[in-house]
């Protein structure tokens, strides 16, 4: 009865001891299956994200595609362009020449370089500011000329109404009339030639007032009496 007894108890603890290392295992493994859990869900997170990135490259891998298909498009539009205005420019350039040296080639072996072109422009461009600097004098100096044409024909005509007035003042009134007309011609505003003119008048004016004055002095002093008319002392002369 005693060695069941023992037997049992020897029994139960081995029993005890394999229950305890199964339940330790048991926890291992749920730990390492939790473990395990974690770590795919922490994976599979991962490789959502990188799915999601890698998509989001190619999206952008494929934008880049298009934008540089733009622009090469783009590029050889300018390039198409650039050769159009090339020949444009050619053309117009063709056309400069012609029209700044002639039908004559200014140099039959050689093409005409630009600074050989900006040259003959510029040479062109003083000469016509030349020419029409020139066309302006002469225009200016015609212009003066009729000015200076009707200033003398207004002095000339200034000048007979007072020669006019001088004859009227010779024929019919006294020597102080006379001086008053002389004073008159010498103040008139006259310009040149007609005021050469002037002086010349003045002169022979002058020479006939110093006469006409002395006349009337010697017939006052011979108490010879002036006419009883408005002519002075030219009725005596002319009567």
């Amino acid at each position: 009865c005693g060695t069941i007894s023992a037997l049992q108890k020897g029994y139960s603890q081995v029993l005890c001891q394999t229950l305890s290392g199964r339940n330790s295992e048991i926890a291992s493994l749920k730990n390492e299956g939790e473990n395990l859990k974690r770590d795919n869900a922490i994976a599979s997170g991962m490789v959502s994200s990188l799915q999601k990135d890698m998509l989001a490259k190619d999206e952008q891998v494929q934008q880049l595609k298009e934008e540089v298909s733009q622009l090469k498009s783009q590029n050889k539009d300018k390039d198409h362009q650039l050769e159009a205005l090339g020949s444009r420019l050619e053309h117009f350039r063709s056309q400069v020449i012609k029209a700044t040296y002639g039908r004559a080639k200014p140099f039959p072996d050689k093409p005409v370089t630009d600074q050989q072109l900006i040259e003959k422009i510029t040479q062109i461009t003083e000469d016509n500011i030349s020419f029409q600097q020139k066309k302006w004098t002469v225009q200016k100096e015609t212009q003066l000329s009729n000015s200076k044409r009707e200033e003398t024909t207004e002095n000339i005509e200034k000048l007979r109404t007072s020669l006019e007035s001088c004859q009227a003042c010779m024929t019919s009134c006294c020597g102080s009339d006379l001086k008053k007309e002389v004073d008159l011609l010498q103040h008139l505003q006259v310009s040149p030639p007609v005021s050469g003119l002037q002086k010349a008048v003045l002169d022979i004016l002058r020479h006939a007032l110093s006469w006409l004055e002395k006349t009337e002095q010697l017939l006052r002093d011979l108490r010879i009496p002036p006419s009883s008319t408005d002519k002075g002392y030219w009725d005596f002369f002319l009567t």
